[in-house]
């Protein structure tokens, strides 16, 4: 039965003994992102690249200067639907002399054309076994474009940890305990609005907030863990002054404590109140005077 697994082969004049530390050192030819050890059976090592790939390897077979296997005992391929696909995969290095040249065989035993990944991992492979790989081996430095690669790697993540980091989120100081903040951030008709009806202490909790007819926002309380977090999930809502009148749905409240000396602080984020959304200017001015209440109310048990 022939075997489709993805398998390229690449030529050099160096020995099998250079060939063989040079897949060893796997940082200079896959990736910096590297944790772990590579050069002796049962060695483990990962492979992270952050909302990218994760994968964990084992060393099962290793034959001085002529062959190495790898078997991947975890993996998370975040743009895959089957994540998870290359669990249980193996990766072969093969070595062989052919007159006055080495041969290095690659295979990734279980990457075969059915698989969800294939295409765009057998990519993947050519570049980092028939470029990068090469270049480690022949000219004896990691490959200018692996380097290259890896910035703008890194440069993405840099952007998209910018873009996730603009929720609105503000952060206060109480001069209060962290249980006594969270009773009295759960007391929403002390802080935010009178009318509010429901109740918001503990998990699974439901209340609403009305801002006048027909507006109004639904939460549930879908995390809770006393004295150190609560979020609240909104579940419905009836924004009358924007377009998108349900602007907040599936968006969240979270209150983060921590003890700071004699203090407590509190980070609030809502995530999904972003700038590029219609609300934002609006809700930031308004969740900065309800904030300041709610310091207000915490601090000297002034209530609304």
């Amino acid at each position: 039965m022939k075997n489709n697994s993805y398998t390229t082969t690449i030529e050099v004049t160096q020995s099998a003994k250079e060939v063989f530390n040079a897949i060893n050192n796997v940082t200079n030819w896959w990736s910096k992102d590297f944790e772990g050890d590579s050069t002796k059976l049962n060695d483990e090592f990962i492979i992270n690249h952050p909302n990218q790939h994760y994968s964990k390897q084992k060393l099962i077979e290793v034959i001085p200067d002529k062959k190495i296997v790898w078997l991947v005992t975890e993996s998370k391929l975040d743009w895959l639907k089957h994540k998870e696909e290359w669990t249980n995969t193996k990766m072969i290095f093969d070595i062989s002399n052919e007159s006055d040249k080495t041969i290095l065989q690659f295979t990734h035993e279980g990457l075969v054309p059915g698989k969800e990944c294939y295409a765009m991992c057998e990519k993947g492979w050519d570049i980092i076994i028939k470029d990068w790989l090469f270049h480690l081996i022949t000219v004896g430095t990691p490959s200018p474009d692996m380097v290259q690669a890896a910035e703008i790697r890194n440069r993405h993540l840099k952007d998209k940890t910018k873009n996730e980091n603009k929720d609105y989120h503000r952060t206060i100081t109480v001069n209060a305990s962290k249980e006594e903040a969270m009773k009295k951030i759960s007391q929403i008709n002390c802080w935010w609005k009178k009318d509010f009806s429901g109740s918001a202490e503990q998990l699974n909790d439901a209340f609403t907030v009305p801002f006048g007819e027909p507006s109004f926002v639904d939460f549930v309380v879908s995390e809770f863990v006393p004295g150190k977090k609560t979020v609240w999930k909104v579940t419905d809502c009836y924004l009358p002054w924007f377009l998108d009148k349900k602007e907040w749905n599936n968006t969240e409240v979270v209150f983060e404590l921590s003890e700071e000396n004699t203090k407590t602080k509190i980070n609030f984020t809502h995530v999904g109140l972003s700038p590029e959304i219609e609300c934002y200017d609006v809700c930031e001015k308004g969740w900065n005077g309800h904030i300041n209440t709610l310091l207000e109310f915490i601090n000297e048990g002034k209530a609304i």
